[in-house]
């Protein structure tokens, strides 16, 4: 992105008849960095359609200038007949970049395939052919949704190769994806998004202490759930909440839900000390995540968290005292 404005999003709301899609979108994308953003995909294809002017903002300000935006969303359709070399010649007659095809395929690991039509590659070359178009485009800035998606372990080692490739073209990059562990791998800037805006994601490891012994960490702790034949790994600020569903923890992320083999009061001996409170039988909050307390009646109380739709979850009577205690309400 060569002597382009950057990008400013300032306090950008976007509503539909539907509601709040997204709200107090504040963000600058500095030229040639690399930023992931946590998202839904919803809010990830809203964030989209802001980003490239197909929809304005409600309110707020975006400050987009002339910048070309591509990207590779999960809906893109491809030329299954085409061979990868005729993929790659076809948007080369509408580029006005100049590039060496014969380093692209060697960067994007393509040459094995370079003559295979594009309905016989693996999703993992799929991914790399995409990437292939953004080089050969070249825009200002491409805007990638949850590009790791259903990429073997291999498959990733060599997207990476070739997003790094991208990128040292001068190619500004935005990652959008449900998951913190995906974007680690792809960006160097992240932002979370919640209810109340984006909140940056630290990425900086503490500095050792050099003057004395080595210390080990003592609260570094993941929820492990599965899904399919594959393990997610959450830190609890990225959690809402946990219910017991038939003697089964369901995991809270946003608006996905996720098995943890462990029961509700493992996970509460585990969590409580990251700031987790049994508000129920059934139900551990995340405290961090609670907006609103509503008093429907003397003994009937109800938790309000942040988030759309905004979860509402039991507060039972005789754990009312001990929530005034933690919260100082």
């Amino acid at each position: 992105m060569n002597n382009v404005t950057p990008i400013i999003f300032e306090k950008v709301l976007k509503q539909t008849s539907q509601g709040t899609l997204l709200k107090n979108i504040t963000l600058t994308i500095p030229t040639g960095s690399q930023v992931g953003l946590k998202v839904t995909h919803q809010e990830s294809r809203c964030f989209f359609n802001l980003l490239t002017g197909k929809t304005r903002p409600t309110s707020g300000q975006l400050v987009r200038n002339d910048t070309t935006i591509m990207a590779n969303l999960t809906t893109d359709a491809g030329y299954p007949q085409l061979t990868v070399s005729q993929y790659a010649h076809l948007f080369l007659k509408l580029s006005a970049h100049p590039i060496d095809l014969a380093a692209a395929q060697e960067a994007l690991a393509l040459h094995e395939v370079w003559h295979l039509p594009l309905k016989r590659l693996s999703q993992d070359q799929q991914q790399r052919v995409v990437l292939l178009r953004l080089v050969v485009l070249h825009p200002d800035l491409a805007f990638l949704e949850n590009p790791l998606n259903e990429l073997s372990d291999d498959g990733i080692q060599l997207y990476l190769q070739g997003l790094t490739y991208l990128r040292q073209s001068g190619v500004t990059v935005i990652c959008t994806a449900p998951y913190l562990e995906e974007l680690l791998l792809v960006s160097d800037t992240i932002y979370r998004y919640s209810p109340t805006g984006l909140e940056s994601v630290d990425l900086k490891p503490d500095t050792p202490d050099t003057t004395g012994p080595a210390i080990q960490p003592t609260q570094v702790f993941k929820i492990a759930c599965k899904q399919d034949d594959k393990t997610i790994f959450f830190s609890p600020d990225e959690i809402d909440f946990i219910e017991s569903i038939n003697s089964i923890s369901t995991v809270h992320v946003g608006n996905d839900t996720f098995s943890s083999t462990l029961t509700l009061t493992e996970l509460e001996a585990k969590l409580q000390r990251f700031g987790f409170f049994r508000c129920h039988r059934s139900y551990l909050v995340n405290l961090q995540r609670i907006a609103e307390l509503i008093s429907y009646s003397r003994n009937s109380y109800t938790l309000i968290l942040k988030g759309h739709p905004a979860p509402k979850l039991p507060l039972s009577r005789t754990r009312l005292e001990e929530l005034r205690t933690l919260i100082s309400f």
